[in-house]
């Protein structure tokens, strides 16, 4: 619709509202992410489509239990450090559920969410995230020189100099850099 249409009142039959952005079945497709909010706090979101729904209840039903969905937050210091679980919590309403904040022991190291099944032999997972970067919780321990490139090193040195408050002269811009370039005399 454009405005001369809604001006002239030609409004639209009203549509039935579209689902929620975390909810809402918009795709059917399974999906878990986990998205880090501070060294302290994580936030898992997730969407479980209805064939993997179907086939948890079969496989609760093969084994006579109860169809219970859990969240499982894993940690590790590296990214190929010994892995361990940090959480498991009971998810009352994982199909209809959106997301949960989840609180975590410490910052620092690799996390990741899972969704599973608890099962009487374990928990079975469904649906995996990736591995975030959790960052740690206090000032970075690394001391001395960090390495930079040249380019860098330049607006690093300039930059000092302002602070000093001597008289730097201005950068070129990336339009005038461009029009110097071999590419751009050629044409």
């Amino acid at each position: 619709m454009n405005s001369t249409e809604r001006l002239a009142g030609r409004m639209p039959a009203p549509t039935e509202p579209p689902p929620a952005a975390w909810r809402g079945r918009r795709f059917d497709e399974d999906r878990l992410h986990l998205l880090v909010r501070d060294p302290r706090r994580v936030f898992a979101a997730w969407e479980i489509s209805r064939a993997t729904a179907d086939g948890a209840a079969a496989r609760c039903a093969r084994a006579n239990a109860p169809v219970r969905y859990a969240l499982r937050i894993e940690r590790a210091e590296k990214a190929d450090a010994n892995v361990t679980e940090t959480l498991r919590a009971e998810l009352p309403d994982a199909l209809g559920g959106e997301g949960w904040y989840v609180e975590l022991p410490r910052g620092g190291g690799m996390a990741r969410a899972l969704i599973g099944l608890e099962l009487p032999q374990g928990f079975e997972a469904l649906l995996a995230s990736r591995w975030m970067p959790v960052p740690p919780d206090g000032p970075c321990a690394e001391t001395g020189e960090w390495s930079v490139d040249e380019a860098a090193a330049e607006w690093l040195a300039r930059d000092a100099e302002r602070n000093r408050g001597q008289s730097v002269p201005r950068l070129p811009t990336s339009a005038s850099r461009y029009l110097a370039s071999p590419s751009a005399r050629g044409r």
